[in-house]
């Protein structure tokens, strides 16, 4: 799957726009216009600087790399990986995505020995241990989704800010490979939830099945959801 997604997305002729090797300025400007206005702070506070970019295609964009910024609520993986380093997995993802993602899932070890609750943890990893790692970017989330369907009021309603995305998608490399990105994330991103619950034992009741159900059937926002009630590694555990 990540040979594919990389051949697919990057090197391909057949998908909308130029290949990478062959990217037009204009691509290239999207792409940086896009990274300028990440988390919409440029529009909100700085509006008569900030690019002019389509609200769904800033919606999308966000809402991705905030997408592959959550994988970084799994930095405890680190400690019991051998073949990859986790954490530099972890760093690249929102800047190559699922170029980054896709290959971690095929050459990581799935081990699942319980790490104890309550032992020390790095900066990082006591940052997305909290629950409020999970309860911020889902949050996040919702204002991706609410700047594309409102923000910049010069792009119509909802219907029509849907059909001349649909035409920017189907002519623009990058547009397109946001739009796959979003595909490939909602897939895979359980893959990382059984491992992680197994490390910290959270299993067996009604709130880690909960837990799964959302991580496994409810995109982005389930995993938030799942960061966001997990036992923190943080705590000791209540045995």
């Amino acid at each position: 799957a990540s040979l594919l997604y990389v051949y697919w997305v990057f090197l391909s002729d057949t998908p909308p726009g130029n290949m990478v090797l062959r990217s037009d300025p204009a691509t290239l400007k999207l792409a940086l216009d896009c990274s300028i206005n990440f988390w919409f702070v440029n529009p909100v506070v700085l509006p008569q600087i900030a690019p002019n970019v389509h609200p769904v295609m800033e919606g999308l964009f966000n809402l991705v790399v905030t997408w592959t910024i959550m994988m970084a609520g799994f930095a405890t993986e680190a400690r019991q990986q051998t073949r990859v380093n986790t954490l530099a997995f972890l760093a690249a993802m929102p800047f190559l995505t699922n170029a980054i993602y896709l290959p971690y899932l095929a050459l990581r070890d799935s081990v699942t020995d319980p790490i104890p609750r309550g032992s020390p943890l790095s900066a990082v990893e006591k940052l997305v241990e909290s629950p409020w790692f999970g309860r911020v970017l889902g949050l996040v989330g919702v204002l991706c989704l609410a700047w594309g369907a409102f923000g910049r009021q010069e792009y119509g309603e909802l219907a029509e800010r849907v059909a001349s995305f649909q035409a920017l998608a189907a002519s623009d490399r990058v547009a397109w490979a946001f739009s796959v990105d979003l595909l490939c994330l909602t897939v895979f991103q359980s893959f990382l939830v059984g491992d992680d619950m197994k490390r910290r034992g959270f299993e067996g009741d009604s709130a880690s099945a909960t837990a799964l159900l959302a991580a496994k059937f409810v995109p982005y926002f389930g995993l938030a959801y799942y960061l966001s009630v997990r036992p923190s590694l943080a705590e000791p555990s209540d045995e």
